[in-house]
């Protein structure tokens, strides 16, 4: 792969790990399941909290299966395949948090 490819890949890779974040935000943000309703969207984030590098390294399992999606993506999926990739990752992570939410007894 020539640099442009490496450098393209890293900045998918971080963008895909923001979207895993935002999918996780966006459900609570328009649902508001359980503690959270009747909060407005600023007194939701404050609750939630800010994501932490620690946070992010202890998900070092998720970042791997998204390193290898990512991967497989890029090689099988030959036009517009940063999008098809980011959105999937996002549809994605809204179905687990919104899984999660139920075998929680949140939603």
């Amino acid at each position: 792969m020539s640099r442009k490819e490496w450098i393209r890949h890293g900045l998918v890779f971080v963008a895909s790990v923001f979207v895993v974040w935002l999918s996780g935000v966006v459900p609570v943000l328009v649902m508001k399941p359980g503690p959270y309703a009747g909060m407005t969207d600023a007194q939701v984030l404050d609750q939630m909290g800010a994501p932490t590098i620690g946070g992010l390294l202890g998900s070092w399992p998720i970042l791997i299966a998204l390193a290898i999606c990512q991967a497989l993506s890029f090689h099988y999926i030959k036009k517009f395949t940063t999008p098809i990739y980011l959105g999937g990752v996002f549809i994605a992570g809204v179905l687990f948090a919104m899984r999660y939410w139920q075998l929680a007894g949140i939603a």
